[in-house]
């Protein structure tokens, strides 16, 4: 008989066998719990509460976001990352358009791909963030040659400063006063030999905005006929001092200080209409009607600076008396005749004896942009003075501006010295230090004017140098000197823009660096790429050889 089949086991059944043969216990199987038929699972809902939450939260988000623009807006800020500050604005710029009153038009006429053009840009993008009375309008001539053409005959009849406007980059306008800036005035050359070039672009802009805002242009009038310091020439001439006065907005003249037939029987001939007059450096004595003149100019409320310093007469003895004491007298300064010797190692110069120093600036509003620039390290700078006293004479009121250290001395018998000259020392004769060498004098206001005359003596003629507007170093004499000006003026305070660092605009080709490159491009980099080929396909077939060698040499014979 045969076995009767056992039943079919299932999946379940027989991995709970293998289950149970390997751990010996069957697992527990758990029944499902009964259904209830009656209610059903239904996914929970968001609340109303949660709802409303996001909601909230969404709204103050909104609002968040609106109060962080409208704070960033009130407060706009702008970083300049650029070396030596490019767009960073100095504080004469902020001052100038924090003052505006009217609109100012500004037209940008150069193509968009010249390289000032962005510079231009960026920049003009500060100063607007600084005002909002800045239109600003860019015409490219290659792009927009109609429009480029409308604005050059809108200002094609005028001529400003000796310019017309086909000389124009940038025309600045307000009202019917306009002011072209040529492609020369944003960028100067300082080394030719290099193409090094420093940018200029905020002085021209705020010296253009200055000059379209300001309807007052004083006249500052230089004497001449006494070997003074002349205004058409650089170096030790007044030219750079002149150039910054016109652009500052002033009108520069020369006066012939001599007497003439002509204006003997005027009052303030030749001066009439001169704000200020500067005697710059005389070489030569004032003659008695001359020095009147002065002092008939300055009676009417006439304002004068006086330059003058040690002058040996033509035996090389003694000091020159050039005749300017009765006019000083009139504001209680006197010149004194001697020579300033500096002999703290801070101030004075490490060549020379000590006649070259930088005297120490007391506060004054004509000392004020002098001692921020002192904070940077340029302060003013001083060669060959005689000290200066007060008389006591007079009624005006009488403040020292730069005074030389406790040191420093005044050497009355410096010509015995200079014979022999050493290391210098004072003696019981000298005037010992500190000694005043720039004071500012103003007399009482007269009737019916709005102050009295200002005077500033200054007890040396090299702060006038044009040196002073040449060199970086120097800087602060040229601060002082405009500013002296400006007070005796009752002018805006002079533009002091630092000058930005320098850059390399181009690169100069000779014939022979231009041959040397004909050289290298056309024979010698050609010559050493087919070397190099050569040797890289001589160095292949020799390692190709070596690999047959050696596959000789493994092959069984």
């Amino acid at each position: 008989m045969s076995e009767p089949k056992k039943p079919r086991k299932g999946k379940k059944a027989r991995r709970d066998e293998a289950t149970t043969s390997a751990g010996g216990k069957a697992p527990a199987v758990k029944a499902p719990a009964p259904r209830d038929e009656t209610t059903s699972e239904a996914p929970a809902g968001t609340s109303a509460g949660t709802k409303l939450g996001a909601l909230v939260g969404l709204v103050a988000a909104m609002v968040l976001a609106v109060l962080v623009n409208v704070v960033a807006a009130r407060h706009y800020e702008r970083f300049d990352l650029t070396k030596g500050g490019l767009y960073t604005l100095s504080p004469a710029t902020e001052q100038t358009l924090a003052a505006l009153g009217e609109p100012i038009r500004v037209d940008v006429l150069l193509p968009a791909g010249d390289p000032l053009t962005l510079s231009i840009r960026h920049l003009l993008e500060a100063y607007r963030s600084e005002t909002t009375r800045l239109e600003v309008h860019f015409t490219d001539p290659d792009r927009h040659a109609a429009e480029f053409l409308a604005v050059q005959r809108k200002y094609d009849e005028r001529v400003v400063d000796g310019r017309v406007v086909t000389e124009a980059a940038i025309v600045i306008t307000r009202g019917d006063r306009v002011q072209f800036i040529a492609p020369r005035d944003l960028v100067e050359v300082e080394d030719e030999n290099d193409v090094r070039a420093r940018p200029r672009l905020e002085q021209a802009l705020t010296a253009a905005i200055r000059a379209v805002v300001s309807t007052d242009r004083p006249k500052i009038c230089f004497t001449t006929g006494h070997d003074e310091k002349s205004i058409e020439t650089g170096g030790s001439g007044l030219a750079p001092l002149r150039e910054r006065l016109e652009k500052n907005g002033h009108e520069v003249a020369t006066i012939e200080a001599r007497e003439s037939a002509e204006d003997k029987d005027e009052a303030r001939a030749p001066y009439a209409g001169c704000r200020v007059v500067v005697v710059a450096g005389p070489g030569q004595r004032f003659s008695e009607a001359a020095t009147k003149k002065l002092e008939a100019f300055v009676e009417q409320g006439g304002n004068v600076l006086v330059a003058a310093g040690p002058v040996p007469d033509q035996g090389d003895q003694r000091y020159l008396d050039l005749g300017l004491d009765p006019l000083l007298d009139r504001f209680g300064i006197a010149l004194s005749r001697d020579f300033v010797f500096e002999t703290d190692a801070r101030l004075r110069a490490v060549r020379g004896y000590g006649e070259t120093f930088l005297p120490i600036a007391k506060p004054h509003p004509i000392t004020e942009g002098l001692i921020r620039a002192e904070q940077q390290g340029l302060g003013a700078v001083m060669t060959v003075a005689s000290s200066l006293q007060k008389t006591g004479k007079g009624a005006a009121a009488v403040s020292p501006l730069l005074e030389t250290s406790e040191d420093a001395f005044g050497m009355v018998d410096f010509f015995t010295w200079a014979k022999n000259p050493s290391e210098p020392a004072p003696n019981d004769a000298d005037h010992k230090g500190p000694l005043t060498v720039a004071f500012a004098a103003e007399s009482p206001k007269r009737p019916g004017a709005e102050r009295g005359a200002r005077a500033v003596v200054i007890g040396s003629a090299s702060p006038m140098m044009g040196e002073n507007w040449q060199s970086d170093e120097l800087r602060g004499t040229a601060i002082f000197v405009e500013s002296a000006i400006a007070w005796l003026a009752s002018a805006p305070a002079p533009l002091d823009i630092p000058n930005k660092p320098a850059f390399t605009a181009g690169l100069r080709m000779s014939e022979g660096s231009l041959a040397s490159i004909f050289r290298y491009v056309v024979v010698f980099i050609p010559l050493a790429a087919v070397l190099t080929g050569i040797a890289v396909h001589l160095r292949r077939r020799a390692t190709e050889r070596r690999g047959t060698r050696k596959e000789k040499e493994r092959a069984p014979e």
